[in-house]
């Protein structure tokens, strides 16, 4: 029995084309281009709540920083020994980001019931997000101490939702005071 797919896939294979976006502009050497394809998959998993691939764009995105700073640094003057640094970098940056794919492809499956949770909690927050600029505070409120449950009852070994729960009582407080 085959599932459709919902929202939630959708997202994940939209994040990973952007990540794979990235990888063909930072082939081209451009730079600003790779960072920002990062960045919105970044945003993506976050609303997916994959910790592992958020860490893991975060690390790249300040390697491909590091990397314009350092060639706009010494764009004048690369020597052999430059050239032979930046090879034996890149070549441990390719064998780090091998480990991290290998370590999120090991880390646990979601289950289909929680994954259906998970999508709910996406539609929830766009809801949640479009009601709060309508000025319909208790309607988002409710919503928002819904997806609190829903995190809450994923347990933090399976998927850690620290953040996301920060964040959602952050906004809950913010929404107390305009009540």
């Amino acid at each position: 029995m085959s599932q459709m797919p919902g929202p939630f896939d959708e997202l994940e294979k939209e994040a990973e084309r952007l990540e794979k976006q990235s990888k063909e502009e930072f082939a081209k050497r451009n730079f600003v281009a790779a960072i920002s394809f990062l960045e919105e998959a970044q945003e993506l998993y976050e609303k997916l709540g994959f910790q592992g691939k958020i860490r893991m764009i975060n690390q790249r995105i300040a390697q491909v920083k590091n990397l314009v700073k350092y060639e706009t640094k010494d764009s004048d003057v690369i020597t052999k020994g430059e050239t032979e640094f930046q090879k034996r970098m890149d070549k441990a940056l390719k064998e780090k980001e091998a480990f991290s794919e290998k370590k999120l492809s090991e880390q646990k499956v979601v289950p289909p019931e929680m994954k259906k949770k998970l999508e709910q909690v996406v539609m929830m927050l766009e809801k949640a997000e479009k009601e709060e600029k309508l000025g319909k505070y208790s309607r988002v409120k409710g919503r928002y101490e819904h997806i609190l449950e829903i995190y809450k009852a994923i347990p933090k070994d399976l998927i850690n939702f620290s953040n996301e729960i920060y964040e959602i009582e952050k906004k809950l407080t913010t929404l107390s005071s305009k009540e």
